[in-house]
């Protein structure tokens, strides 16, 4: 049995999020499935990350926030992400 899960999550993170699932012929639904799976097995979090995942937090620096007032962040953000 599935149920729907809603998140908050930035829009250019989903962008990249569902082109990564896409171009690995995944959905962003199993692989988020999948991660969670792996949560409650007392692995660590490295051992718990999904392949997919993993790709996925190596392209998105989660520690470094951009100013989204900063012009060449504007500029990449509109150029990179289409919606």
């Amino acid at each position: 049995m599935t149920t729907k899960l809603t998140l908050s999550v930035e829009k250019g993170v989903v962008v990249l999020a569902k082109k990564y699932a896409k171009a690995h012929g995944r959905s962003l639904s199993e692989i988020v499935t999948s991660y969670l799976r792996r949560l409650p097995s007392g692995e660590t979090v490295a051992e718990a990350l999904d392949p997919d995942v993993a790709a996925i937090a190596d392209e998105i620096p989660l520690d470094r926030v951009p100013d989204l007032k900063d012009e060449r962040y504007r500029y990449l953000r509109d150029r990179l992400i289409h919606d």
